[in-house]
């Protein structure tokens, strides 16, 4: 008796570290990127990343970008990308930030 009293105080003792069923937690993308994304500046930063793919560059990281400016329904950065540095002009059309243009 005293056996089974110890050895089921020994498992209710180390219950805590034993899953017993091992829930499924979803992707996060981060809290950074989540709350990128809300800002004006967040998504045009993101609309910048999607410009940088489009055009085969690396992937951009937050200091590649410089200069970001948001008036209104417009927007400008300065893009540092592998070999060049771009001005990108860019347009809050149909609820999305698009590049217009780049220098």
């Amino acid at each position: 008796m005293t056996i089974g009293c110890v050895v089921v105080s020994g498992l209710l003792a180390m219950a805590p570290n034993w899953a017993i069923v091992d829930l499924p937690y979803p992707e996060s993308t981060g809290a950074s990127e989540v709350h990128h994304a809300v800002t004006p500046e967040g998504q045009v930063t993101e609309a910048i990343y999607q410009y940088a793919r489009s055009k085969g560059a690396e992937p951009l990281r937050s200091s590649d970008i410089a200069e970001l400016k948001v008036e209104g329904p417009r927007a400008t950065a300065r893009v540092t990308l592998a070999h060049h540095t771009e001005t990108v002009h860019l347009e809050f059309v149909n609820r999305e930030w698009k590049v217009v243009r780049t220098e």
